[in-house]
Parts: C-alpha cells; structure tokens; sequence
C-alpha cells in the first residue's frame, strides 16, 4: 500500500473516472454540445481542478501529481469528445496551478 501512496492512487483514481468516464458517459448518454461543453467541461471539469492544486498542496503531495488529471483527461477527450477539447488539459493544468500556488501566498497586512 506504500508504493501505491508514493504514486498517488487517490488522484489517478479522480483522473480515471473524471477524465475518462464522465466524457465517456457523457457522449454514451447523448448529453447536449452546450451540456457537456458548459456543464462538464467549465463548470465540473473546471472546478476539480482548482480544488485538486488545492488539496495536492494543503496535504503537502508531491507537486508532479498535479499532471495527472489533465495528462488522464486528454486520453480521455481524444477518444470520447470533439477534438477542440483536447486544449481544455492545458486549462486544467494551469487551473490546478493557480490552485496550488495560490493556497501557498499568505496575504499579511501590517498596520
């Protein structure tokens, strides 16, 4: 079980099943364009990103398991989704950045 912490099985976990399932469901379901464009990609997509730079750095992972969403997610949308949506991993890559470095700036103000 050791081994597996150090590879970070919780993430390649949310990976396989955000990344690979959701859109798989997504196209097998005939969910919408808009839908899955607006709902699963910006929205759901979007926000686990945000809150997974967040989490990686508040339990104080490995920096280098931020790539495993997105890296999960682009195999994922090369083979169930429109090939424009390929570009969103780059998204979810500085979005679980931003969540990361952000969570890491304290703001102190001196009076």
């Amino acid at each position: 079980m050791a081994v597996l912490n150090k590879l970070g099985w919780r993430y390649w976990l949310v990976g396989i099943v955000m990344g690979l399932l959701l859109p798989a469901v997504a196209t097998w379901l005939n969910i919408s364009p808009v839908m899955r464009f607006g709902g699963l990609l910006l929205l759901v997509n979007g926000g686990l990103a945000i809150w997974l730079g967040r989490f990686i750095y508040r339990h104080t992972q490995p920096g280098w398991w931020l790539l495993i969403w997105p890296l999960v997610y682009v195999l994922g949308a090369y083979w169930f989704l429109p090939q424009y949506t390929l570009y969103f991993a780059v998204v979810y890559l500085c979005l679980s950045y931003l969540g990361y470095g952000l969570t890491q700036t304290k703001i102190e103000v001196k009076s």
